[in-house]
C-alpha cells in the first residue's frame, strides 16, 4: 500500500481537489491518504472537513474511505508537517504531495512498480506539468558555488551529464538527477526513515535537496520517470507571502549548504550570495539573513509560532 501524505495550509479547496483526483484514478485498496492540516485558520479547516466548495466531499465524509485528517495546532513547516503525516502513515511506500497538485491519471502505481524493479533508486517523481498544460521541470540542480557563479544554463551546457537540461527538452526514459521537486516525491517508507526523514529545522524550501542529498550518500539515486505526469498549480499556498518566502528561501539555502560543506566553503558561499544581492536593491531586505551567523534564527518559523 502507498500512503499519500498531503499538507494543507489555507488551501482547503485545492486539497479537496487533489484528494478527489487521487480517488478517481488510483486502484481501490492500493492507497491511503493522510492529510495534515498545518495550523490553518478555523474557516479553512471547516471547509476541509465539510467540503462544501465545488461540490467536493469533505474529509469527514471520506474518513471511511482511507482518508484521514491530522490537525496540528500551529504551522510546523513543510518538513515538520510531513514528518507528522509519515509517522501516521501505514503504507510501505510514501508519496509526498503538495496540496496544489492534481493527478490526471494513475502515475503512482507505475512508479511503485519502477521502484520495486530498481532497488538502487531512492525516490522518484513523474513529469510535471503546470496549470496551462505545459511541461515544466520536475527536478533541480543542487545549490553550490558553481551554480551561484555561473548559473544553471552555463552549467547545463558545459557539464550536461552532471547538469541535465531542465527546460525545453522532452525525455522518454527515466533519468537520474541531483534532486527531484518536493511537490511530488515517492519513496519506500523505510528508506525515508533510514535517510533521517525531513530536517524539521527547515521551515520552507530546500527540503528536497536536503533529503535527496542524504539518500544519495546512502547510495540511492533520485530519478524522474517522464512516461507519467502530474499537474501542479505552482506555489498556490505561498503566493500570499512573497517577501517572507523570498527571505525564507535564502535562510534555507545558506543552512543546507553549510550542512553538507566545510566552514570555509560555507563562508565563501555566503560572500558570493551577498555580493550578488548587492546588485539587486529590491532584495536588500535579504542581506541581514546573509550576514547572520545563524540564518535559521531569522526564519519565519518563529513569527508563525508566536502568532
Amino acid at each position: 500500500m502507498t500512503s499519500l501524505v498531503v499538507l494543507n495550509y489555507r488551501t482547503a479547496a485545492l486539497t479537496l481537489r487533489l484528494v478527489a483526483s487521487a480517488r478517481a484514478v488510483l486502484p481501490c485498496g492500493s492507497y491511503e491518504i493522510v492529510v495534515v492540516d498545518n495550523g490553518s485558520p478555523a474557516d479553512d479547516l471547516a471547509l476541509l472537513r465539510k467540503g462544501v466548495a465545488n461540490g467536493l466531499p469533505g474529509l469527514d465524509a471520506l474518513a471511511a474511505h482511507g482518508v484521514r485528517l491530522v490537525c496540528l495546532p500551529h504551522n510546523l513547516g513543510f518538513g515538520g508537517g510531513n514528518m507528522v503525516g509519515t509517522n501516521e502513515a501505514k503504507g510501505e511506500y510514501v508519496c509526498f504531495l503538495n496540496s496544489d497538485v492534481c493527478l490526471p491519471h494513475d502515475c503512482i502505481s507505475p512508479l511503485v512498480a519502477y521502484l520495486e524493479a530498481n532497488p538502487h533508486v531512492g525516490c522518484a517523481t513523474p513529469q510535471q506539468f503546470n496549470a496551462k498544460g505545459q511541461q515544466v521541470p520536475s527536478f533541480n540542480h543542487a545549490p553550490g558555488l558553481r551554480h551561484e557563479l555561473f548559473g544553471k544554463r552555463l552549467l547545463e551546457t558545459l557539464f550536461p551529464q552532471h547538469y541535465p537540461r531542465r527546460k525545453r527538452v522532452v525525455r522518454t526514459q527515466p533519468f537520474a538527477v541531483q534532486e527531484i521537486n518536493g511537490c511530488f516525491m515517492l519513496m519506500r517508507r523505510d528508506r525515508f526513515f533510514a535517510a533521517g526523514g525531513f530536517d524539521t529545522r527547515l521551515f520552507l524550501y530546500y527540503e528536497e535537496h536536503d533529503l535527496c542529498t542524504r539518500l544519495r550518500r546512502k547510495g540511492w539515486t533520485s530519478v524522474v520517470v517522464p512516461q507519467f505526469r502530474f499537474d501542479h498549480l505552482h506555489e498556490a499556498s505561498t503566493s500570499r507571502m512573497r517577501r517572507n518566502v523570498v527571505r525564507e528561501r535564502y535562510v534555507s539555502r545558506l543552512y543546507v549548504y553549510r550542512k553538507f560543506n566545510s566552514a570555509g566553503l560555507a563562508l565563501l558561499f555566503r560572500l558570493v550570495v551577498g555580493a550578488k544581492l548587492l546588485f539587486h536593491p529590491r532584495r536588500w531586505y535579504v542581506l541581514p539573513v546573509v550576514w547572520s551567523r545563524n540564518p535559521l534564527a531569522l526564519s519565519m518559523r518563529h513569527a508563525v509560532a508566536r502568532a
